[in-house]
């Protein structure tokens, strides 16, 4: 994102996305936390937010959160949380994600919610992270859906996040998705 186009970014994106690198330190994740929120921009109301995790009544169980098959098969990402509790809410929402770049899985969710705009970590180019391959499929769904996509790199995020938790916003380098 070029000066310019950082610029996009206002200040209720800025606010939003620190409640979202907020949010994602609930998650019991130890590898890959990720916040989502979910805002009705007409009326600049949060419909609902959302942190990775095990499905409700599921135990957070320390094996199976450092087992990574197991986790990966049973996590709920912050943004399905998100989408999920809203329902028909989330039509015409702007969706904000940090931790990493949204997955196509996610995407696909979020464009037949009806979600109109998405602020969320860029994939890098150029690495064999498995959440930045899915990240470019997302901004690719993104565009053909006709979605707004404001991809934030990570050293943006870091500057817009202080202390902890921006440092926490960089993307996690890990190259198979952790929730």
């Amino acid at each position: 994102m070029t000066p310019a186009a950082e610029s996009v970014l206002t200040r209720w994106d800025r606010r939003y996305l620190g409640l979202a690198a907020h949010i994602r330190e609930w998650s019991k994740d130890p590898r890959g936390r990720v916040g989502a929120v979910l805002v009705a921009p007409e009326l600049n109301r949060i419909v609902a937010t959302g942190f990775n995790g095990f499905p409700s009544r599921v135990e957070d169980d320390v094996d199976r959160l450092s087992d990574k098959p197991t986790k990966l098969d049973m996590m709920v990402h912050a943004e399905q949380s998100a989408l999920l509790f809203a329902g028909r809410e989330a039509r015409g929402c702007t969706l904000y994600v940090v931790g990493k770049p949204v997955c196509n899985h996610c995407a696909v969710l979020s464009i037949q919610a009806g979600v109109r705009r998405v602020v969320a970590a860029a994939p890098r180019n150029g690495t064999t992270s498995e959440w930045d391959r899915r990240g470019h499929i997302s901004a690719r769904l993104f565009v053909e859906a006709g979605l707004r996509f404001d991809a934030v790199p990570g050293d943006v995020l870091a500057a817009l996040l202080p202390g902890e938790a921006g440092a926490a916003a960089t993307l996690d380098p890990t190259p198979t998705p952790a929730g």
